[in-house]
């Protein structure tokens, strides 16, 4: 048992401190600070933000997964690694292959597939003849801001509940709860909030990053920066609303009483307009900033 140990201490020691694994976590280390510093330096530019953080998920998943990969070979294979004149370049060039695959191939599959699972999870349903109006107003204001018409559907459910789910086909979801609560004016501007998360990427990036933050559940990122790439992302989708709906006290009106039903279900972590949570591991912005930050901009519209 301790020759086994020693063999394996052995191994590790050699790749590890191989130019090769060095070089190889260098060059990792050296690409998620440059996609983190042209994400912090193009605030303006949404689309290649949200792009950013994609490349850096699936770089993280990468750097893990070749961690991983590394262990299991030194451990698996620690005779080879140790002495074998080409263990170190085999090892490396596997983990380095196996990390790539899986990568790659978990990013397509949570891309493609996650927000169609969210949408078969929730079982929606049409609009009725009498929620039409919704309709209505969200395709006139999808036309609006220069987007292609988003279908509206209803969750059967009693939570007070708003969200965009992207995807092949862009899709804004509002609860039963949520019509139950809200008057009409608040109904449109909490559309015009998901529109605006729609329009800039923000919900296909939402999905794709929940999902990986799960898997990721040791990732100091997933637990620090994505949380706080939410928050900015629901304080621009509610700016948006404000201004293109012209109604931003209407809005601030109905995260109130959204939030003063029940919390958003855990499933939807981070999905939804309003959430529970607060503090550097929210995804959801302070509910009393939000709002002071709607009666402001509502004052400036009315002074203008």
């Amino acid at each position: 048992m301790s020759d086994a140990l020693t063999e394996v201490l052995r191994a590790l020691g050699a790749y590890w401190s191989s130019p090769i694994t060095l070089s190889i976590v260098a060059v990792c280390a050296a690409s998620m600070g440059t996609l983190l510093y042209v994400f912090l330096t193009n605030s303006r530019n949404t689309r290649l933000r949200v792009s950013l953080l994609t490349g850096f998920y699936a770089l993280t998943i990468f750097f893990w997964v070749f961690i991983a990969a590394s262990l299991f070979f030194c451990i698996t294979a620690a005779d080879m690694v140790a002495y074998a004149s080409e263990g170190v370049r085999s090892a490396a060039a596997a983990a380095v292959l196996l990390a790539l695959t899986v990568s790659l191939v978990l990013s397509y599959l949570v891309w493609r597939f996650a927000a169609r699972l969210v949408l078969r999870r929730l079982a929606p349903r049409p609009l009725r003849e009498d929620e039409r109006w919704i309709a209505d107003y969200t395709n006139l204001l999808a036309r609006f801001e220069g987007m292609s018409e988003v279908p509206v559907m209803v969750v059967e459910r009693p939570e007070p509940l708003a969200m965009a789910v992207g995807g092949k086909r862009a899709t804004v979801l509002l609860s039963r709860g949520m019509l139950e609560i809200l008057d009409r004016e608040e109904v449109e501007t909490a559309v015009a909030h998901e529109l605006m998360h729609l329009k800039h990427h923000d919900a296909e990036f939402k999905v794709f990053s929940t999902v990986f933050s799960r898997i990721l559940f040791f990732d100091p990122f997933s637990k620090f920066f994505d949380p706080a790439v939410h928050r900015e992302r629901e304080y621009l989708a509610d700016e948006m609303s404000g201004r293109s709906t012209g109604k931003p006290a209407a809005l601030a009106s109905a995260l109130l009483k959204i939030a003063d039903r029940a919390p958003a279900p855990e499933l939807l972590g981070g999905l939804s307009i309003v959430g529970k949570g607060r503090g550097l591991f929210s995804r959801y912005p302070p509910l009393q900033e939000r709002v002071e930050r709607l009666l402001l901009l509502s004052d400036l519209l009315t002074a203008g």
